[in-house]
């Protein structure tokens, strides 16, 4: 459909924006290219970057240099805006950005914002043609995502049946006892997010950079930035972080109605550089992969941050970037069992997963609201990192040392070794906290599935030896329709996983009938095991 004037563009905007669910996708291919300038088709695929290139072969050119291209080859980048009449537009190198600048001196159209480390400006224009006139002789990419953060994110209980939420229990859960009140000081932590509202269990800010400028009230503050905020930070039990001593550096990249763009992400990135941040957190994200991002990205982790970020709640196989991108720490959510909750996104990018349902966590106007999601689950990541790096004598390791430590200690979940809805595991900082002590015994059983073979059916059991010291004859008792099966693991080295492969006939079992198998584990040792409850898994299958 042709755009014929810039305030229908507008209008098309503002109501796409108002129609759209948690990962904020807008249109804005045709509103920017009407038919005669573009053709607009995305890739099917929402790992690769969307958007065909637009050749067009006009009279002159801004750049110097014809060789001045992307590796696609295209010129110029165009991402949507979170505003109506502007553009952001990316440029491959100083060469044809600098061309580009000269040129826009010379138009009507205006010149809003400039990252000049990243070749990007953010344009606006009273009429399209202005804006088409400067771009008519370039190869094109436009990308039309906006990245956003949940709207409500408090997700009721029927969203998943039989899930257990942490409430106030989120540090006993990962083995958080006694004093932490020192943990995370001199680690320097970059939230970019909706901004920090100051609250009472929140530390003094130590940095504040508004990329998107706050509302005059700050109660009137999306609070999604500030329940991320407490969940590293927070100092009271209503709504208690793992880190509390962390400086927090608040980055507000999003606005009330939680939407963002590249150019502002991109901002906030640098200004996180600028602030001197160990680790960002970015509950955010988008399906849409874009090069200004990826180059913000490497431009973060070339400095040395390390980015932790939200892998999605659309509960689908998807890359969510940031959080895709090599080198990010991508983290689904479970709950209070330990299970994959069924809105947490999953995929070969997953890193690590941690608890992201119902945490007690801080909201502006001195709230304490419960908070649901991957956005909960990043900076539970993020504040065990900052623990890690710091136990309140000034930083020990890297935030790279910290990841290989979390990484390490990690309790295996689904099937053995990294997988799709798990990552590396479970977040376990009790694990970690212990790793030195000699003599723990610690045996989980962390997975149950039946699966087919050539040799028929068998049921596949996993268990991990979480503990200090090797173990030597554990017994595992299964209990199976129409009888016990029994099997020894010989050794079971600190670490380290093993799956036991028991026959099971289910052709006595009428299809489609439920039933339950139910195995516990026996420890051959001097000591007991620290965590007898996770020596039992009972799981409910239908015979096919």
């Amino acid at each position: 459909m042709r755009r014929k004037t810039s305030i229908l563009i507008s209008v098309i905007f503002v109501i796409l924006c108002a129609c759209l669910g948690w990962w904020l996708v807008v249109d804005l291919k045709n509103a920017l290219f009407p038919d005669k300038l573009a053709k607009s088709d995305h890739s099917s695929d929402p790992r690769k970057p969307s958007g065909q290139t637009n050749r067009y072969t006009p009279p002159h050119s801004f750049r110097s240099n014809q060789r001045d291209q992307f590796d696609d080859g295209t010129t110029v980048e165009m991402l949507a805006s979170a505003n109506p009449n502007e553009a952001i537009l990316h440029f491959p190198s100083a060469d044809s950005y600098g061309g580009f600048l000269a040129a826009l001196s010379q138009s009507k159209v205006t010149l809003e914002q400039r990252l000049d480390p990243l070749h990007a400006i953010r344009i606006s224009y009273t009429d399209l043609a202005d804006l088409q006139e400067l771009l008519e002789n370039e190869n094109i990419t436009t990308r039309s995502a906006l990245s956003r953060v949940p709207d409500r994110p408090f997700p009721s209980s029927d969203l998943e049946p039989g899930a257990v939420g942490f409430g106030a229990e989120l540090l006993s859960w990962l083995g958080i006892t006694g004093d932490h009140s020192s943990w995370g000081a001199g680690v320097k932590v970059a939230v970019l997010d909706t901004g920090i509202v100051p609250h009472s269990t929140l530390p003094p800010l130590a940095a504040i950079s508004n990329i998107i400028e706050p509302p005059d009230n700050p109660d009137d503050t999306n609070g999604h930035g500030t329940a991320v905020a407490s969940i590293i930070a927070g100092r009271e039990r209503q709504a208690s972080g793992i880190a509390p001593a962390v400086d927090l550096i608040s980055i507000r990249v999003s606005g009330e109605q939680g939407i963002t763009d590249s150019f502002s992400l991109a901002a906030g990135m640098l200004a996180a550089i600028d602030a001197g941040a160990d680790l960002i957190n970015l509950s955010l994200g988008s399906y849409e992969d874009s090069s200004l991002i990826q180059e913000a990205t490497a431009m973060v982790q070339n400095s040395g941050i390390l980015i932790v970020a939200a892998a999605g709640n659309d509960g689908q196989d998807n890359a969510a970037y940031p959080a895709a991108y090599q080198g990010v720490v991508s983290v689904g959510a479970v709950d209070g069992r330990g299970e994959h909750l069924n809105f947490s996104n999953f995929g070969s990018y997953l890193y690590i997963t941690a608890p992201g349902y119902f945490i007690n966590t801080a909201w502006p106007g001195g709230k304490y609201v419960q908070f649901s999601g991957t956005s909960a689950s990043a900076p539970v990541v993020t504040g065990i990192l900052a623990a890690i790096m710091s136990d309140g004598s000034g930083k020990k390791v890297s935030a790279t040392e910290a990841l290989s430590l979390l990484t390490n200690y990690a309790d295996d979940a689904g099937i053995p070794g990294p997988d799709s809805e798990y990552g590396y595991g479970i977040v376990d900082i009790r694990r970690i906290i212990n790793r030195s002590t000699p003599g723990i015994v610690d045996v989980a059983i962390t997975d149950q599935r039946i699966v087919t073979t050539q040799q028929g059916q068998v049921l596949q059991v996993t268990i991990q030896n979480r503990g200090t010291q090797a173990l030597i004859n554990t017994l595992l008792d299964v209990s199976l329709p129409g009888g016990n099966r029994q099997s020894t693991i010989t050794t079971l080295v600190v670490g380290d996983s093993h799956t036991s492969s028991i026959p099971i006939n289910l052709s006595s079992i009428p299809s489609g009938t439920s039933f339950q198998v139910v195995s516990s584990l026996s420890v051959n040792a001097r000591t007991a095991d620290i965590t007898p409850d996770n020596n039992q898994r009972a799981d409910n299958f239908t015979a096919p």
